[in-house]
């Protein structure tokens, strides 16, 4: 019985009070009903898991009034930012001076929803946190980010626990991991809240005779014949990717330079790191990459190639071996050693390979039409995985739902003068498919990672 129903059972015993908990919880008192159940015409209810279905809709109510309200003062906020920059004061020398608006305050329970935690940019949270460790004192903004959290059920330990880093600068972090270069961004992913997830796997093929699911021609009054799903598990648990960043106290001193600094290495770093894992991770302790998985196509180089050319005949049979409805959806990932190789590729009069900027609004390369990314992570030609065709909606990743987490120590190093500012992500990933495509008919298997093998 939810509670509105309660509430009429209630009524029909003679209450006549309100439906809030409070006059609720007064009459049950005043009756002697405070026990953990209450009998009303002969049927027992849970008070205590009616008061908490109560009490997490009013709480849902009010979070949402909040947000709302915090909305409203965002927009206060900067319609008055721009009066006040039109408008400016004056100084003592009758010079036009703007208002500073960066120091305007709110309650904590409203910073708590701040992005930016108070901050006009990163760098100056990172020199407060900097100032926490060495210095010994918590700088007021830094103080009021970690009250508000507290507020909210969050837990703040200081410098040398690490504090939270405010979402917007999380944010920009994650914003160059999942760039638009990122293979992660381009694979089939999950946020996962928990430690590991499992799916259930379907790899039969719609043109198989035996196992899983069949369908099968049937004569009037004929009995059906019997087919089952052919299900596996497949199993990600998260992985810890960790960036560690040391920032010399010069460096400290100047907060762009050290906004700059963090931000973009640790996105460096944990981006390559990422995406090398999704090609060629060893899954041990790492994603899988689709290098190493079961379903990767090796095509052969031709009689008599030279290692340091990929032919036409090369690229021609990688695209027959990708398994055609992920084709729209692949591209090539190549090394940059390879572009001169391709520049003149064509099929009799037809080139197959078109520059970036020829067609309006492609911003790559095509080759047989589909993109072509040059990466760090392909091989130098004339080696396995120089050039490959892959379909990385077929690679499934998970990745922890926080994003990346943050924090800050200046022990670490505390005799060179320098404060470790430490990134980490989760993620783990695989192919979806485990073995190559068998094709209902023909010897020539298929799949959504097609690599040219080694030519030395």
């Amino acid at each position: 019985m939810d509670w509105e129903n309660f509430i009429k059972c209630l009524r029909t015993g003679g209450y006549e009070g309100e439906a809030d908990l409070e006059s609720v919880q007064e009459y049950l008192d005043e009756s002697g009903l405070d026990t953990g159940t209450v009998e009303i015409k002969g049927v027992e209810h849970d008070i205590e898991a009616l008061w908490g279905e109560r009490a997490k809709q009013r709480l849902d109510l009010t979070t949402a009034q909040m947000a709302d309200e915090l909305e409203t003062l965002r927009e206060e906020k900067q319609a008055m930012s721009s009066e006040l920059e039109l408008l400016g004061t004056k100084t003592a020398d009758g010079d036009e001076q703007p208002f500073e608006t960066g120091d305007v305050k709110v309650g904590a329970d409203r910073l708590a929803f701040d992005v930016k935690g108070g901050y006009q940019q990163a760098g100056d949270f990172y020199v407060d946190v900097a100032k926490a460790g060495s210095e010994h004192y918590i700088p007021e903004r830094l103080d009021s980010w970690t009250k508000a959290l507290s507020t909210y059920g969050n837990e703040t330990v200081g410098a040398e626990g690490g504090f939270a880093v405010p979402p917007e600068y999380r944010d920009e972090i994650l914003y160059h991991v999942q760039g638009e270069e990122s293979l992660l961004g381009r694979t089939d992913s999950y946020a996962i809240s928990g430690s590991s997830i499992t799916f259930p796997d379907d790899v039969t093929t719609p043109w198989q005779t035996s196992g899983g699911i069949l369908a099968y021609w049937t004569g009037e009054a004929a009995s059906i014949s019997q087919s089952r799903p052919s299900l596996k598990q497949q199993n990600l648990r998260l992985r810890k990717l960790s960036c560690l960043v040391p920032c010399t106290d010069e460096l400290l001193a100047d907060s762009r330079a050290i906004q700059t600094y963090v931000t973009r290495k640790a996105g460096e770093k944990l981006s390559f790191k990422c995406d090398e894992a999704i090609f060629r991770g060893t899954g041990a302790g790492q994603p899988l990459g689709f290098m190493n998985g079961g379903s990767l196509v090796t095509v052969a180089k031709e009689s008599g190639q030279a290692a340091d050319t990929i032919q036409i005949e090369n690229v021609a049979k990688m695209w027959a071996r990708c398994y055609g409805p992920w084709r729209d959806s692949a591209a090539w990932y190549i090394n940059q050693d390879c572009e001169s190789s391709l520049f003149t590729m064509s099929v009799g009069n037809w080139p197959v390979y078109l520059p970036a900027g020829s067609v309006a609004g492609q911003p790559y390369a095509t080759l047989f039409g589909r993109p072509i990314i040059t990466t760090q992570h392909c091989e130098t030609i004339g080696d396995l995985g120089d050039i490959v065709l892959a379909n990385l909606g077929q690679y499934v990743t998970a990745v922890k739902s926080e994003g990346v987490t943050a924090s800050s120590s200046v022990h670490l190093w505390f005799d060179q003068d320098a404060t470790a500012f430490k990134f980490q992500m989760r993620v783990d990933g695989m192919p979806w498919m485990n073995s190559t495509i068998s094709p209902r008919d023909g010897s020539s298997t298929l799949s959504a990672f097609v690599a040219l093998a080694a030519r030395a």
